[in-house]
């Protein structure tokens, strides 16, 4: 919940999948069940890598639907 209320603060977009997979960690680590190293990379690289790439497809989709449609 915080999160969504963050990202809606600060008026950024926020992936549904990321809030669940993200809670599902930090409730891994608050319980002390071993959350991995490898889970906690693979999350951070999503939500670095989530909004750059969505930047670079759509413009790149703009770019050829303008062009060639």
């Amino acid at each position: 919940m915080a999160t969504i209320g963050a990202a809606d603060a600060f008026g950024l977009p926020v992936s549904t999948t990321h809030v669940l997979s993200s809670g599902v960690a930090g409730t891994m680590a608050a319980n002390k069940s071993g959350l991995q190293m490898a889970t906690i990379r693979n999350l951070l690289v999503a939500w670095v890598l989530t909004l750059p790439v969505s930047i670079v497809l759509s413009g790149t989709l703009f770019w050829a639907f303008s062009h060639f449609g």
